[in-house]
């Protein structure tokens, strides 16, 4: 990539992007399939009623979207993207410490959560990741 185009994308932080693309697909997905199947008794209550599960499907579709513009802001760059996306696997490690505190027969899904947002924190955090939405060149010193 020519330096008219800015600095190039690090390839953890193209991983991280488009694992942020796929959960929020996810997310819009599975609130989709859910108003989908209000209509369903044993679904509606399954969630305490058609109202709260038509509020949990618009909720994880307004998540889904969020998370989508997080990721078009992490491959473009943007700082603030960054900085949502880090306050979100910081909220995904908390919630998979307590919930296998809480819930220790989770720990076979939980372990994985908190080891991937883990990750996902480092990939954001590199040095080249810090230098990438500082707009600097691979070989300039992050200050």
């Amino acid at each position: 990539m020519s330096d008219q185009f800015g600095p190039k994308r690090p390839l953890g932080v193209t991983i991280v992007a488009l694992l942020a693309i796929l959960s929020g697909a996810f997310d819009i997905i599975g609130g989709i399939v859910l108003l989908a199947g209000q209509g369903d008794a044993e679904l509606a209550e399954a969630f305490g009623g058609t109202g709260m599960l038509v509020t949990v499907a618009a909720v994880s579709i307004v998540i889904g979207v969020a998370i989508l513009i997080i990721a078009l802001g992490l491959l473009r760059g943007n700082a603030v993207a960054r900085v949502a996306a880090t306050a979100v696997q910081v909220f995904s490690l908390v919630m998979s410490v307590w919930v296998a505190i809480a819930q220790p027969s989770s720990l076979g899904t939980e372990i994985p959560s908190a080891l991937l947002a883990i990750a996902v924190l480092v990939l954001l955090w590199s040095g080249e990741a810090s230098r990438y939405f500082r707009g600097l060149a691979p070989d300039e010193p992050v200050s």
